[in-house]
């Protein structure tokens, strides 16, 4: 994934002086259960407490302590599933995030990001627009969690609230913009005969402006449409929303009657489009890479790669790790104490981002080869 606003908030950290703790752990869905993350957060801190006093004798616990006494109950919200937290000397962050996490600490120069990358991967944001031939209703997905949206009264949300007094008394209407008094105009002649079709189509338009207005041009979501066969067709055609989605459209009758019973489902059935899409883009990408011989999976090339700001997307494979460290003054270590503890994927991903690469961490089955790690570079792998 591309720098998020969470990724670079954390990448602020990598030039602090360390050492870092980074905790990781999942979150009850429940607030009646802030016992349990409580107790879950008290045996982390006494395990991080624990490592850095054993290994980084030098550091002052009691500054660490007071940072992680800023975490007070319920830790959770009820709807996000994991919490990372990150702890240096000079102040922390933390992140709650969509995805349970697996519950760990640790210590290292760095703050680990890679979980939080995880946390992240194939989470989508997108609406949906439930459209019938006479109303239509609206849902969000915020990293694939679904919520039927409460429009205002004044909202075109039927044909007849749309239309009003134009209602069944012209033909066929044509959008345009740039008049004297601004905004869309609509105009046209036509017989009554035509006047159902000439109403669905004007409702279709109005829908259409109105959601891009209200949302689309402000979220800069996609927009995915839920209608039959013939409806989708007919606003695909009137649609000047530029967020529509053109690659996935879910033909079958949208549930306007009771459309929170099947949200969920319908969310889970877009989202998982988004996530096969999003990996035969890679695959794509990775494909055509290779064959200008832009691929690599040696470590070295990697490393120096990450220092020269050549890595255009970096595939971890989720959980992976070795030890090593790219310092400050962009060395490679791999001999020193401070390297043993480090993990130099994280490193690379941390460099990959700083220099605007993309960074993709996978579970083992969707990774692109059997290695623990792969990039794509900006330019050929030179050869001896």
């Amino acid at each position: 994934m591309a720098l998020t606003d969470e990724l670079k908030d954390v990448l602020t950290l990598k030039d602090s002086p360390g050492p870092f703790i980074s905790l990781f752990m999942p979150l009850s869905s429940s607030l009646h259960d802030a016992s349990t993350d409580r107790t879950q957060f008290n045996s982390l801190v006494t395990e991080a407490k624990r490592e850095l006093t054993h290994k980084f004798t030098a550091s002052d616990w009691s500054v660490y302590d007071r940072e992680l006494d800023k975490f007070h109950d319920p830790l959770g919200d009820g709807s996000a599933q994991g919490l990372a937290i990150y702890v240096g000397p000079k102040g922390s962050l933390h992140f709650k995030v969509a995805k349970p996490l697996t519950s760990r600490i640790s210590i290292s120069d760095k703050p680990e990001i890679l979980p939080l990358i995880a946390a992240q991967e194939l989470s989508f944001s997108y609406n949906i627009l439930l459209l019938g031939k006479d109303a239509f209703k609206l849902a969000e997905v915020v990293a694939n969690k679904p919520r039927l949206l409460k429009l205002p009264a004044d909202a075109p949300q039927t044909l007849h609230a749309a239309l009003g007094t134009e209602l069944g008394t012209r033909g066929h209407w044509q959008r345009s913009t740039g008049s004297d008094n601004g905004g869309t105009q609509y105009s046209g002649t036509g017989s009554l005969d035509a006047s159902e079709n000439a109403d669905r189509r004007n409702f279709f338009m109005v829908v259409d402006e109105y959601v891009f207005k209200n949302f689309s041009n402000l979220d800069h979501r996609p927009l995915v449409l839920v209608a039959d066969s013939k409806n989708q067709g007919n606003f695909r055609k009137l649609s000047q929303n530029p967020y529509l989605s053109k690659d996935i459209q879910i033909m079958q009758v949208a549930n306007l009657d009771e459309p929170a019973t099947e949200l969920r489902d319908l969310a889970e059935s877009i989202t998982k489009k988004f996530a096969a899409a999003t990996m035969a883009d890679l695959k794509n990408k990775y494909e055509n890479a290779a064959g200008s011989k832009r691929v690599t999976t040696d470590l070295s090339i990697l490393m120096e790669a990450a220092i020269a700001g050549q890595i255009e997307i970096l595939f971890i494979r989720e959980a992976a790790s070795y030890p090593g460290r790219i310092s400050d003054q962009l060395q490679i270590d791999t001999t020193s104490v401070l390297s043993r503890d480090n993990n130099i994927y994280n490193d690379l991903a941390m460099l990959t981002l700083s220099h605007g690469g993309q960074v993709h961490v996978l579970p083992e089955e969707q990774m692109l080869t059997e290695d623990e790690t792969t990039a794509i570079l900006r330019s050929a792998v030179a050869t001896s």
